[in-house]
């Protein structure tokens, strides 16, 4: 039987977002390379055959799975830019997407199983996450300096926000560390 040209990027694509959906449920320790085969409908084997180990698996799910909502900053006027960042972070800091890990940011999901990685996850991680801060600058308030120093703490705080919500049970606590981080990047960004 002969597969289609792209056979193999589809193949990859398709392992890519199911086992990408499983890291970010379960986490890097949490599902072996047979759990996230298992869940891409694939053997291991394919696995290591696309990737090479779990970790270069890690590797690329974060590559390909960083904040692609990011993109729409991507407008010329200030002010547009500016809307839709902050429409951005309110559905950023979400009960919605506190509750859905599997959909959500590859880095709310998987900050802490990098911090653990090998260096080439720890270069992609930091490649992805200066892509999202540069998407975000152009839209804070201040010189660009500023402006730098805005973003990097806006990036940080939604991502640490979403990352300790999940960590407490719904209810009031997780509610005062999304509104109290919403209302803080709000007063940022319009300064």
């Amino acid at each position: 039987m002969r597969y289609a040209k792209d056979h193999k990027e589809q193949a990859r694509a398709a392992i890519l977002e199911a086992a990408g959906r499983r890291l970010k449920e379960k986490g890097f320790h949490g599902v072996g390379v047979d759990g996230l085969a298992s869940a891409a409908e694939v053997t291991s084997g394919a696995i290591y055959s696309h990737f090479g180990s779990k970790e270069g698996l890690l590797e690329q799910v974060i590559r390909a799975n960083v904040s692609p909502e990011f993109e729409a900053l991507q407008v010329a006027d200030t002010d547009e830019r500016r809307r839709k960042l902050v429409a951005l972070v309110y559905s950023y800091l979400s009960e919605e997407h506190c509750e859905g890990v599997a959909d959500g940011c590859v880095l709310t999901a998987l900050t802490a199983d990098v911090a653990r990685a090998g260096d080439s996850v720890r270069e992609v991680y930091q490649l992805q996450i200066s892509r999202m801060v540069a998407l975000v600058l152009p839209a804070m308030p201040g010189d660009f300096e500023e402006q730098r120093q805005r973003a990097w703490a806006l990036v940080a705080a939604i991502i640490g926000a979403v990352s300790v919500a999940r960590a407490l049970p719904a209810g009031a606590h997780r509610d005062a560390v999304l509104q109290s981080t919403l209302r803080s990047i709000e007063e940022s960004i319009s300064a």
